[in-house]
């Protein structure tokens, strides 16, 4: 069957940006005269109220304010372990993935479902993280999507580790959550071209252009376009990418900002599942070229992201913000992968079919902050209210007839058998609204109390799209996830915390009586140290965490084919890391996890056992970079770094597939041309460690870890 590619969808947010963004473009063009002659302009001054804590252009590895929670903060004011990658630390690895950023961040990890990289799940603390927040605005995600835009859209990216209900309500798993804060429109003309390429035939360029759009430079504009094109070490495997993003930002008043924009990415890429395993649970000792597969197998990926975003500030310091967002993402895939353990001789059942799905994820948020002065001091608070719709078809799959394949002796050509797929049955949608606030109380001149929470009422139900009914409903009633925490300033260096946080996340599973169980419940206790060295320089934080995910859907003892919530989990350990800059010209980011999961209540089979065997116990990141400022060298800068991960499996029966342990060195060098151009080499994997990335089941998802991969990118900046 063809590759089916959707009609052009515009959701009220898509199609509001579209026509504001047209009515700004023809207010302009009928505002500049038509002259035959040369025009002189009036020397105007430019005032840039975009976001001023961007860490664009800083050239640092540390950010002074956060905005993962609608409070923007400093790392030391936020209660939590926070880890930041900052657009310098992209730009230094060349990284233009989530995927592969955020695996430089301590007790974070990636777990990849397919060859070329696009579907992921990212786990923290030994959880899921079950959505991405896009500006603080949730986003759910799954292994069928992608998990985010190209990173050249983005300022940084923030992962807090931990519950965080307040801000993402019942699809939070009590593991962390990421916050990718998009670039914004700047007031003076910015231009900035980056072209790459490297192993693998890698090819990529982008294109970054903001500025003033009038003279005032109360009306400013930012593109961003991308195309991206590379090959795998795999056999076949291609993954080719496109991406535009526009945004405008226009100063009603000097305090009052309407900011608009929309992104659209596609992905057309092969498509593998990995390698499987022999029948005794040994991972295969074949080249990292294998593919178990067809050439004919793909899949298309379709993202648009739409937003509206109105802010307005007040004098004392106080902010409204309202945020309208409206994501909607295809997936079309056709795979062939193993479906049997490896036989000695090669052989495998190769499973083949195809699969067409999508979801739309519209959200509207409205919050309210203001310092609150009491008792002589002065507070803040938070209060606001949300509203998160998700509407996704049932899969509209089809398997074809198994096929005969040999891994040793493999035939890529073979034909794929025609199947017709026969269309979604069913559509799930998901409705929350809630009601979140915090106040955080400067009770004495060292130390902060803050408490908060979100009250939340949420329902699924899955209607049948022949006859229009409700065959399952999942409403659970109010729930409300609070937080609490004390912070402790020791001096203006060093401050420590504990918190207090729970979460809940909607289950489907249904016990003897067929109703619905309740949600799962999480609570985190956390104790931590941040610290803020060298002038602020340097940030550095420590935390020991506990976590506990009661409620847990397990099989009923009693009764076939139903549940009971008698299911629990712990994850616990310690997590360290510093980011920032040593001296001048050096910068440094490194981080530490160990991470320990347990079944506390469960079969007995699994009673005491590690909960997320993915989760390795011990993780180590390394990345370093010093940028000669004067001498022979001057102008040039090396970087150098290491991640290392202590073995962790995956349990088949009575089999373990163990992945082993692996440290995988990286390095950089840089080369300052002028002001505006720059040359940058990175290699990643650089002694070229063979080591199996993810270990899954005997059938297949066993992937090998990339080769050593090298890069080289020119980049120009005006």
């Amino acid at each position: 069957m063809p590759r089916q590619t959707p009609l052009p969808r515009h959701s009220p947010c898509a199609t509001t940006a579209l026509l504001l963004m047209a009515t700004c473009g023809q207010a302009l063009a009928q505002a500049v005269p038509r002259e035959a002659g040369p025009v002189n302009l009036p020397e105007v001054t430019i005032t840039d109220t975009s976001d001023r804590h961007a860490t664009e252009g800083s050239g640092q590895y540390t950010t002074r304010a956060l905005s993962v929670g609608k409070l923007v903060q400093s790392p030391r004011e936020t209660p939590q372990s926070v880890s930041v990658i900052t657009r310098q630390q992209l730009d230094d690895r060349n990284f233009t993935k989530l995927e592969d950023a955020i695996k430089q961040t301590a007790g974070v990890n990636v777990t990849r479902f397919d060859g070329a990289g696009n579907f992921n799940s990212i786990q923290s603390r030994g959880f899921d993280v079950g959505t991405v927040q896009l500006d603080g605005i949730p986003i759910s995600q799954g292994s069928n999507y992608a998990t985010a835009m190209d990173m050249a859209i983005y300022d940084r990216v923030e992962v807090l580790r931990g519950p965080s209900g307040l801000m993402q309500g019942g699809g939070g798993e009590p593991g962390g959550t990421v916050n990718l804060v998009r670039k914004r429109a700047l007031g003076a003309l910015a231009m900035g071209a980056n072209v790459s390429a490297g192993s693998f035939d890698f090819r990529r360029a982008d294109v970054d252009v903001t500025g003033a759009l009038n003279a005032s430079g109360t009306l400013r504009g930012r593109f961003v376009g991308v195309t991206d094109q590379r090959l795998s070490h795999v056999d076949t495997l291609f993954n080719n990418k496109q991406l535009g993003y526009g945004t405008v930002e226009f100063d009603i008043t000097p305090a009052t900002t309407l900011s608009l924009g929309y992104t659209r990415q596609e992905v057309r890429a092969a498509y593998d599942r990995g390698l499987p395993a022999y029948a005794d649970g040994r991972l295969p000792d074949v080249p990292r070229s294998t593919l178990v597969g067809l050439r004919g197998a793909s899949h298309d990926l379709d993202t648009r992201d739409a937003f509206v975003e109105l802010e307005h500030r007040f004098d004392d310091g106080g902010q409204l913000k309202f945020a309208a967002r409206d994501v909607y993402r295809y997936l079309y895939y056709k795979y062939a992968s193993s479906d049997s353990a490896l036989a000695a001789n090669g052989n495998v059942v190769l499973q083949n079919g195809e699969l067409i799905t999508d979801t739309t994820d519209r959200n509207l948020d409205l919050f309210y902050t203001s310092p609150l002065k009491l008792a002589g001091r002065t507070h803040r608070v938070l209060v606001g209210a949300s509203r998160i719709d998700s509407d996704a078809p049932g899969s509209n799959f089809l398997a074809g007839p198994n096929l005969a394949f040999n891994i040793f002796r493999p035939n890529y050509d073979l034909a794929f058998p025609v199947v017709k797929l026969p269309g979604a049955t069913s559509v799930t949608a998901k409705r929350e609204h809630a009601v979140y606030g915090q106040v955080q109380m400067d009770v004495a001149d060292r130390l902060k109390l803050l408490a908060g929470g979100r009250l939340s009422k949420v329902s699924v139900n899955t209607r049948s799209v022949l006859t229009g009914a409700i065959t399952s409903s999942v409403e659970p009633g109010n729930q409300f996830v609070p937080s609490v925490a004390a912070i402790y300033d020791v001096d203006t260096r060093w401050s420590a915390y504990a918190s207090y946080a729970r979460s809940f996340v909607v289950q489907t599973a249904l016990d003897k009586a067929r109703n619905v169980l309740p949600p799962r419940t999480g609570s985190q206790y956390e104790l931590g140290i941040k610290g803020e060295l060298l002038n602020k320089r340097l940030q550095t934080h420590a935390a020991l965490f506990q976590i506990l995910d009661a409620d847990r859907a397990i099989a009923d003892p009693t009764t076939p084919n139903a549940s009971i919530p008698g299911g629990e989990v712990r994850a616990q350990g310690f997590e360290a890391e510093a980011s920032g800059q040593l001296r001048p010209g050096w910068d440094l980011m490194a981080g530490y996890a160990f991470t320990e999961t347990t079944y506390l209540r469960a079969p007995a089979a699994q009673e005491g056992q590690v909960f997320s065997t993915v989760t390795p116990r011990h993780s180590v990141n390394l990345s370093t970079r010093y940028a000669f400022r004067d001498g022979p060298l001057r102008d040039w800068s090396v970087g150098a770094g290491v991640s290392y991960r202590s073995e962790f499996y995956a349990q088949s029966g009575a089999l373990r597939l163990v992945s082993g342990n692996f440290a995988l060195l990286n390095a950089q060098v840089g080369y300052q041309v002028n002001d505006q151009w720059s040359l940058n080499l990175s290699v990643e994997n650089l002694t070229d460690k063979v080591y199996y990335e993810k270990v899954s089941g005997l059938t297949r998802q066993n992937f090998y870890g990339e080769p050593r991969r090298v890069a080289v990118a020119v980049k120009m900046r005006y």
